[in-house]
């Protein structure tokens, strides 16, 4: 992996350099040294490979909450439409009474 593309996946997972170095215990200066090598340490690649991954699963649990929720809305609205058949209900018998 080259600088440029380890860039481009910090920007993707929303982190920056100084999050990287934390990560890596390193100084940022050590990863902009980075630049001027064809690839990036392997340490590196592994730990912003582990990232993308646990960012990418991160997003699809919060996707998966968002549907359960819209199943939990659409089951109050039934919930909500049941109640209302029931209040004419009682409103009928009152009246036949």
């Amino acid at each position: 992996m080259t600088y440029k593309e380890f860039l481009e996946t910090l920007e993707e997972l929303e982190l920056d350099i100084d999050s990287a170095a934390e990560a890596l215990d390193l100084e940022v200066s050590d990863i902009e040294a980075w630049e001027e090598e064809d690839e990036i340490p392997k340490s590196a690649e592994k730990w912003i490979k582990k990232e993308k991954i646990e960012f990418a699963e991160l997003n699809n649990s919060n996707e998966d909450e968002e549907e359960f929720e819209d199943e939990d809305e659409d089951e109050d609205l039934d919930d909500e439409d049941e109640d209302l058949d029931f209040d004419d209900e009682e409103d009928e018998e009152d009246l036949d009474k």
